[in-house]
């Protein structure tokens, strides 16, 4: 009856000792899925959103951890993205192409942020936002990708298991 009750003790003890090393394999197979809500207009908040995008990617290629960065511009926001601004309900202002950190603007910091990443970020532009503004596909970046509501794209995307971010 001892040894019974002691084998019991072993296994549940082997068990719970097993666990941590499950739930850890299960993390290393999962994908990291994270959507951003760009929606602001403010330099100062765009270049807080690509420095903690840039810490994002390199935490995550140094873990060798997958993962998936969508960023969807909507309203004021979508300014950022675009490389011609002649007839929209934009007006280009001079840090897109000059200022922050490295001096190139917040258009030169995406473009690098891009090539760091790869295929793992995606810049998803909102089209409710290009009608009211008079922008055309032609007039965004060639690495935009459009969806019809960015709203809708980021609920979406949550309902798909990505965990949300928004720069305060």
């Amino acid at each position: 009856m001892k040894l019974k009750k002691n084998l019991w003790v072993i296994m549940a003890f082997m068990m719970t000792a097993a666990l941590p090393a499950l739930a850890k394999e299960k993390r290393e197979n999962d994908v990291v899925k994270i959507v951003y809500q760009c929606d602001f207009p403010d330099v100062q908040r765009m270049h807080l959103m690509i420095n903690t995008l840039n810490n994002a990617v390199k935490h995550y290629q140094s873990t060798l951890e997958e993962y998936e960065i969508d960023i969807v511009a909507l309203g004021p926001c979508l300014q950022y993205l675009m490389k011609d601004f002649k007839n929209t309900g934009f007006e280009k202002k001079p840090y897109i192409d000059r200022g922050g950190p490295a001096g190139n603007g917040t258009a030169g910091r995406i473009k690098n942020l891009l090539m760091t990443a790869g295929d793992n970020m995606k810049i998803i532009g909102c089209q409710n936002t290009m009608k009211k503004k008079n922008v055309t596909e032609e007039q965004m970046e060639d690495y935009v990708e459009l969806t019809p509501a960015g709203i809708i794209k980021i609920i979406d995307l949550q309902r798909e298991g990505y965990s949300y971010i928004k720069i305060m």
